[in-house]
Order: structure tokens, then C-alpha cells, then sequence
């Protein structure tokens, strides 16, 4: 049995928390393949977890200051927007570094992990490294790059620089889009060493449901000849959803029986509600906030289209909600960046447009609201390629070839 620690800094706080739900997707699914898994992560308010879940995963939580409420790095609070990194949270790192690494070391000694796999390069991978080292740990360090640590290694110049060469140290990286890539590589890694790895979808938990799609239609007042369009992300630059209230004045110009679902919550929430206001296109648009977790699947479920325009505004990787909507036997619609062609491929489950257009977003919505058949064959293609290649169980199998690849080529 391998023996393997997830480091991450964010990870639910709480059964049903959606912050960082698909590292703990990952998680649990390495348990379901005879993973003996831990996950480490540093504490936050509200973090209440038991040390084993009902998977068997284990969870260890260190705390990396005296005081309980400046636990904030991590859990969606360090970058304002993805863009700017928190001034409370740059001045705290040191020290969450610091303890980490001695809390880490610590554990890797007593555990005895073969492989430790680090989410978020920044702040985990450097702990990861310099734990093995404190350790003497041969264990072999697998880098996922989600994506707001790779605008940190770009934006901090020369400490950024050297951050990279400490990363480079890791035995495989991956990242989940090739944007990401693009900027790894200017930051130095070898491109040769970063391989493409998306997060998946448990098939268990997300898939269609007629009645669930048949009572939210009736909660919205929407008819079985009405479109829906659902859009779910944090609101910030680089989810794109501007450029998705934009196109919705060229396509109610053409279609009336149109209604946009938001979910989700953040800082730009003002400028898509001045968007709406100046096309007057408000009335087809329902915001319901951020909801539970589990839920999310009677959204995918009553929606027709699943959108994500992802901006490059910083660099992203693919956003799990993406193969989620698949798995619900949605198309999508969807920008060329961000990961989003890993999964969609135009013209067999969806449609690809091009950044910040909103005129072609609308018009690869209107030849499937047009086509209801294209639409459902596109919906079927997806939910198709969710099961060959895209749930937790097919990338977690990925990662055991790459983990026994590595550990047989260092032992020859």
C-alpha cells in the first residue's frame, strides 16, 4: 500500500464547505483505490474536522501562530481577487512556513510517507522540500499547480525566481492548463517536466436528476421551452462572467425565453450588475449566492448550457465546475483559456470562443439554443467523456502510474 500526504493549504473547514471541496474529492478517492492518505493542512477559523473521515482519509491540521483569528492564509483569503496578494498573509508566511516545515518534518519521520504531494506549489511544495530534507526523507514530491500559486511565483520577481528553483526540486509537476504552463516555464521550470492533470468528478455524487432539474425550473418560474444558461465561480477577474452578461443583450435580441443563473459570490458583483443595468438585460438574470456543495448537481441537473468564459486576468487552471456540468450531461460554452480545451472539444461537447467576446459567446449559445438536438447530443458527448477519462477514479489511477513511473526510476 503507498503511503501518501496531501499538503494544501485550504481544504473544506467543514463537511459541505465548498472551499477547496475537489482536493478533498482527490483525497478520498486515493482512499477508495487503497491509498493509505493524510492530508495536511494548516488551521482556519471555523476549521472543524474529525482526524479520519468516512473514507479513512486522515487529517491533520497544525495551527502557525499564537493567536486563533490570524489564521487566514489560504482557504480563498490570501489573494484579493487572484490578483493581489494579501499584506496580512504576505507578513504571515514566514511563519505558517516555518512551523510547517517543522510540523511536516515531523510527521514525515513518524509516517514514513512515500509519496507527499503538494497543491498549491506556494507555500506546500517549499514546505514539502524543506520537511523531506529536515526529515531525511526519501520521499518522492508530486507539484499540482491549481493556478493562484503560479501568479505569485510570477509576480514576486526575483523571490519568485528562487521559489522556482526550489519547486524544480519536485520529482514530477502538473498543472491543469496550458497557460499555466506557458508562464512555469518563463518562470524556469522545464517545460518537459510539467505534465497536464485536470481535477475530476466523483460520477457518484454528480449526475443528472430529472426531478431535481423538473423542481428548480419550478422554483424559477422557467417553462420546458425555456433556455437556462448557469454560471457558477467566485467573482473575479479571471472567471470571465463579465464577458457573459455582456453577450446576453445579442442573445435575448434573437431569444426571449432565455434566463441566466449565477452562482456563487465575490468583489465584482457590482460592475455585472452595472453591466445588466446598461443592456437592461436584468430581468433574464437570477443571483442565488454561494450554496452547499452537495447542491451543486440540481443546478448542472436544471441548467441547459453550463458557461465558463475564463479570462487569462491572471492565468488559470480548469475549473472543476467545468467536468462537473459534463458529468450532468451538459454542453458548455466555453473561452480557450483557463483549461477549458482540455475538456471541451469544439463542436463535439460544447463550443470554444475566443477571451473576452462576448458577440461570439452569444453566438455559440444560439446555435445550440437553436438546435436542441445538437444541444443534447453535445450533452451526451460530454457525460461520455466524464466516464472514460475525467472522473476522481481515472486521474487518481493517472497519478499511481506516475507515483510507481517515479519511484521504480530513482530506485534503478
Amino acid at each position: 500500500m503507498i503511503k501518501l500526504c496531501i499538503i494544501t493549504h485550504s481544504y473544506p473547514r467543514f463537511e459541505g464547505d465548498w472551499r477547496s471541496n475537489f482536493i478533498e474529492s482527490l483525497a478520498r478517492a486515493y482512499a477508495k483505490n487503497a491509498v493509505d492518505v493524510t492530508v495536511f493542512v494548516p488551521y482556519a477559523v471555523n476549521f472543524n474536522r474529525e482526524p479520519i473521515d468516512d473514507d479513512g482519509v486522515k487529517i491533520v491540521s497544525y495551527k502557525y501562530v499564537p493567536f486563533r483569528s490570524l489564521h487566514t492564509i489560504g482557504y480563498g483569503h490570501s489573494m484579493k481577487a487572484d490578483l493581489i496578494i494579501d499584506v496580512q498573509d504576505l507578513l504571515l508566511m514566514p511563519f505558517l512556513l516555518f512551523v510547517g516545515m517543522i510540523r511536516f518534518a515531523a510527521l514525515l519521520r513518524k509516517e514514513k510517507f512515500d509519496v507527499i504531494q503538494a497543491h498549491w506549489a506556494v507555500p506546500n511544495t517549499l514546505i514539502a522540500v524543506f520537511g523531506r530534507a529536515l526529515a531525511f526523507s526519501r520521499a518522492k514530491i508530486f507539484t499540482s499547480f491549481p493556478g493562484s500559486d503560479v501568479t505569485v511565483i510570477t509576480r514576486l520577481g526575483w523571490i519568485g525566481r528562487i521559489f522556482a528553483k526550489i519547486i524544480a526540486r519536485s520529482d514530477y509537476l502538473s498543472c491543469n492548463s496550458s497557460d499555466l504552463k506557458e508562464d512555469l516555464v518563463k518562470a524556469g521550470l522545464d517545460e518537459n517536466k510539467v505534465d497536464f492533470v485536470i481535477y475530476g468528478v466523483d460520477d457518484q455524487k454528480i449526475f443528472f436528476s430529472e426531478n431535481e432539474r423538473t423542481a428548480l425550473r419550478r422554483a424559477w418560474g422557467v417553462s420546458g421551452d425555456d433556455s437556462v444558461l448557469l454560471l457558477i465561480g467566485r467573482f473575479v477577474p479571471k472567471k470571465g462572467f463579465s464577458t457573459a452578461f455582456q453577450a446576453l443583450k445579442y442573445i435575448t435580441e434573437r431569444r426571449k425565453n432565455v434566463k441566466l443563473v449565477v452562482v456563487g459570490d465575490g468583489p465584482l458583483k457590482s460592475e455585472y450588475l452595472a453591466i445588466l443595468e446598461k443592456d437592461r438585460t436584468g430581468s433574464y438574470v437570477k443571483f442565488v449566492g454561494e450554496i452547499p456543495t452537495h447542491e451543486l448537481r440540481n443546478y448542472y441537473s436544471a441548467c441547459d448550457i453550463f458557461l465558463m468564459p475564463s479570462r487569462r486576468l491572471p492565468s488559470d487552471g480548469l475549473n472543476v465546475v467545468v467536468p462537473e456540468a459534463m458529468a450532468c450531461g451538459r454542453a458548455i460554452v466555453a473561452s480557450r483559456v483557463g483549461g477549458n480545451d482540455l475538456v471541451v472539444f469544439d463542436g463535439i461537447n460544447g463550443y470554444l470562443h475566443d477571451e473576452n467576446d462576448p458577440k461570439q459567446l452569444a453566438q455559440c449559445v444560439l446555435k445550440l439554443v437553436e438546435d436542441p438536438e445538437l444541444k443534447n447530443e453535445m450533452g451526451s458527448n460530454s457525460l461520455k467523456l466524464v466516464r472514460d477519462r475525467f472522473t476522481w477514479n481515472a486521474i487518481v489511477k493517472y497519478y499511481l502510474e506516475r507515483y510507481r513511473d517515479t519511484i521504480s526510476q530513482k530506485s534503478g
